[in-house]
């Protein structure tokens, strides 16, 4: 959302950006890189080193904004490079929200690739074995931790490092924001950023009004959440970070909340969900392509790349058509 309200309310005056280098950014490696050998790797990586430098030419010219989360581990690293023109945002939301979320549209088999500090070679996910992890007290009971309370943790470190990041870096300018109050009020909440960032007003045309982003029926379908989502009572330090960030625990408007990630009604969800129908289209999707039935993803199908065995046999009836 904020990226779109930005890059469409400045236009060229700024370059606004969502997660430019995604996951390459070596999440697990450089986590609270607060010493300089660590910040030296960092510069040393072609990936990061060279989006670091390419983002110190472009401010030179005009503002650079990014957004998402893949690269708030390196603020340390920012810092380093860009001195006091660095302004750092902590956008965060409820965990238990934040983990439901996730939850149904991940997919389980991407968090069981987590392997030995040393050997993992893509570094995406923190463990409690860390060198560098904060709560180590999870490490007797990580065996145990369902899905959804390993998401919760993810949260409990990333957050938890935002707050230390503030406090060992208390020269950058630093805003909190709540993603309720976000929503609740985008106007407000993007001027607030705009004047934090030190950006003139967009002009007269009017922001875009993103929305929130739904839960895909599909995510719902495949990976509904349950009542997993209870289990957040078993994790204090969790609760603590979260009143701490204004997010009390609230009941009654977790129960509401929660309705939203559960499997839809009606016979025909159920029985998709039951008979692990939208896997099994992606795997036909997968042979076909693999086979050279279909051509391989295109970002030419209305701009998004297809999803399924429908979305292949589409491309090839379009494909077809323009031959």
């Amino acid at each position: 959302m904020l990226h779109t309200c930005f890059r469409e309310g400045w236009g060229e005056r700024v370059r606004a950006e969502h997660e430019p280098i995604q996951h390459a950014a070596r999440l697990r490696h450089l986590f609270r890189c607060f010493d300089a050998e660590r910040q030296d790797h960092a510069l040393l990586d072609p990936v990061i080193g060279g989006l670091l430098r390419d983002l110190v030419r472009t401010a030179e010219i005009r503002p650079v904004l990014i957004f998402g989360n893949t690269l708030s581990h390196l603020a340390p690293v920012f810092h380093r490079v860009l001195g006091d023109r660095l302004r750092l945002l902590h956008l965060h939301r409820d965990p238990v929200v934040t983990a439901a979320s996730v939850y149904v549209k991940t997919r389980p088999e991407w968090w069981r690739r987590v392997g030995r500090f040393e050997g993992d070679p893509y570094g995406l996910r923190i463990t409690p074995f860390d060198p560098h992890a904060r709560f180590s007290e999870y490490r007797d009971r990580w065996a145990s931790l369902s899905l959804f309370e390993v998401i919760l943790y993810q949260w409990l470190e990333r957050h938890a490092f935002a707050r230390e990041a503030r406090a060992r870096l208390p020269e950058i300018p630093f805003l909190s924001l709540r993603s309720e109050d976000l929503f609740a009020n985008p106007e407000a909440a993007v001027a607030r950023l705009a004047e934090f960032a030190e950006l003139d007003p967009p002009g007269s045309a009017p922001l875009p009004r993103a929305r929130r982003n739904a839960s895909w029926a599909r995510s719902l379908e495949r990976n509904p959440l349950g009542e997993g989502w209870r289990a957040y009572a078993a994790h204090p330090a969790v609760l603590g970070l979260a009143r701490e960030l204004g997010h009390p625990v609230d009941l009654q408007g977790l129960e509401r909340e929660m309705a939203r990630y559960q499997l839809p009604p009606g016979v025909l969800p159920w029985l998709r969900h039951r008979t692990g129908y939208w896997e099994r289209r992606d795997q036909a999707a997968r042979w076909l392509r693999g086979h050279g039935v279909v051509p391989r993803r295109e970002n030419d199908l209305a701009g998004l790349p297809p999803r399924s065995l429908t979305d292949a046999l589409r491309e090839v009836v379009v494909r077809r058509r323009r031959a």
